[in-house]
């Protein structure tokens, strides 16, 4: 009976020195070791951590390579991007979905009160300028399109003459359902009213792209962004399928420009938009860093390099020497 009792009595012991040391483990994993189980999202630096970004669709090789390039320089950053209408950046950056959206626009007045009740201030941060482009088949008779003219295609039938003055309707394509070039076209040209039957829309900017390449007599309205990089392999596929149409300005019929830096610059490009970077969150932050870095001589480059207008142009020292 002794010898079971000392038995008992020592095993006992064993669980009670294991519940211990299992105790022990728990409380140094919780707090010896909580920087390992920290939120990513939330306790960032300007170049480390993890960053969600909405983005509108039109813009989506611009972004990318913005946040190629970010990431190659800090390794220790992670962004993921969401490619969405310019709406639902705005909402997910309302919704807390993201810290940080970029959008062809700056947010208008009733989202920013719908901001303001959250006790939200977005900032919002111009870095270039692109526009939206009229594209078609290159065998499409039209050679320019005066704004009035353009009105006219998006509300109601619009026909052109071909070099043997026989008259072709045109139709209209649009880049994506509910896209920023959609509500654009809407609000600034037509004032809010509707779109003609002729008008119609696919599910994305390159399927319209692809369209229009292979298909005659059917004008697409696209982010000029798709189409700016004359090095990029999608610009070289359709070298020699499609063309940009010259538009006018509002109330001239003498001059036409197509979409570029330099209209942009000049502002004689009717239908220019400004891109931005807006962000929630405070100064110390993955997307206070990635915000910098979009407007700083990095991104702003590369915004250059691809066919859009950065809104910080870089200084030129230029020495001369007299002898």
């Amino acid at each position: 009976m002794k010898n079971n009792k000392r038995f008992k009595f020592q095993v006992s012991g064993f669980f009670a020195g294991a519940s211990c040391v299992l105790y022990l483990v728990s409380f140094i994993s919780m707090y010896g070791c909580s920087d390992y189980f920290k939120n990513d999202y939330e306790d960032n630096t300007p170049t480390s951590g993890k960053l969600k970004v909405y983005y509108d669709e039109g813009l989506r090789s611009h972004v990318e390579n913005q946040v190629y390039t970010f990431e190659a320089l800090y390794g220790n950053a992670n962004i993921e991007l969401f490619s969405v209408t310019e709406n639902e950046a705005v909402q997910a950056l309302y919704s807390d979905s993201c810290e940080a959206i970029v959008i062809s626009r700056n947010l208008n007045e009733k989202e920013k009160q719908a901001f303001s009740s959250k006790s939200y201030t977005p900032n919002p941060t111009a870095v270039a300028k692109s526009g939206i482009a009229l594209i078609t088949n290159i065998n499409t008779p039209v050679k320019n399109l005066s704004y009035e003219q353009i009105v006219e295609l998006l509300s109601k039938e619009l026909k052109t003459k071909d070099s043997l003055n026989n008259e072709t309707k045109m139709k209209v394509l649009f880049d994506k359902n509910n896209s920023s070039v959609m509500f654009y076209l809407r609000d600034s040209l037509l004032k809010g009213a509707a779109f003609s039957p002729d008008c119609s829309v696919l599910g994305s900017s390159l399927e319209s792209i692809n369209y229009v390449a292979a298909n005659k007599n059917t004008i697409a309205f696209i982010d000029f962004a798709w189409l700016s990089d004359v090095d990029d392999s999608l610009f070289k596929a359709n070298l020699g399928k499609i063309k940009f149409i010259p538009v006018g300005q509002k109330n001239t019929n003498d001059q036409f420009e197509l979409p570029s830096q330099s209209s942009f610059k000049l502002n004689t490009y009717p239908f220019t938009r400004t891109v931005y970077v807006i962000k929630k969150t405070g100064e110390f932050s993955l997307a206070k860093g990635f915000e910098t870095f979009v407007a700083g001589p990095k991104g702003q480059t590369t915004f250059l390099k691809q066919g859009l207008l950065p809104t910080k142009q870089q200084e030129r020292s230029i020495e001369v020497k007299l002898k």
